[in-house]
């Protein structure tokens, strides 16, 4: 799949809403053949048969790609998703339409998409707000604290845990390293809302 997206999505709300949309979403990827027949390499979790089965047209909701690891537990409903060029918000709002009792919470990010996204703006869910490239691993962390601090440790020296601190030492290091092909690649998650993306 061309520049894919992952998004993480965990549901909570209405007990009977998350329950019968876990059983759909079960039925759907436990099914002999798909629901409907399509060319993805995981043919019963492409979200278009979720689509489908919510009612929807499969062809009027940006649905490019599929779910996994789905779980149920006392208190929330997840998947994860990996979809071509973006996350499929749309998926998720027409989720919201047929279950107006469910709260819906995401992250979401991509390889070569060049937005890292949540609507977790507590960070009951989703609290990594930075996520940055090394060299040799990329790192997640959910203070400008903690980056400061790893980005220190990999730099060699110390760095002040402020934004602006933590940006400028990831550019010159950049602008000094001599391996053309090592970079540090920092991003900051946005807190949006579902109707905003």
């Amino acid at each position: 799949m061309s520049n894919p997206a992952f998004m993480s999505v965990s549901i909570v709300g209405d007990r009977r809403q998350m329950r019968s949309l876990y059983q759909k979403m079960l039925r759907l990827q436990n099914r002999k053949k798909p629901l409907v027949k399509n060319g993805f390499y995981y043919p019963k979790r492409w979200l278009g048969n979720l689509v489908v089965r919510l009612g929807a047209d499969w062809r009027d909701v940006d649905c490019r790609g599929t779910w996994d690891n789905l779980q149920l537990n006392d208190k929330e409903l997840y998947f994860f998703t990996e979809s071509a060029w973006h996350p499929p918000f749309d998926v998720l709002r027409l989720i919201k339409k047929v279950y107006p009792g469910l709260e819906i919470f995401f992250s979401a990010e991509g390889d070569d998409w060049d937005s890292y996204l949540t609507n977790d703006a507590e960070g009951r869910f989703y609290p990594t707000r930075y996520a940055f490239d090394l060299p040799s691993d990329i790192e997640y962390c959910d203070t400008i604290e903690e980056v400061a601090e790893k980005l220190s440790d990999f730099i060699g020296h110390p760095i002040e845990p402020t934004k602006e601190a933590v940006f400028a030492a990831a550019e010159e290091w950049d602008e000094n390293e001599e391996r053309i092909d090592d970079s540090i690649n920092l991003k900051e998650f946005e807190v949006v809302s579902l109707d905003e993306v």
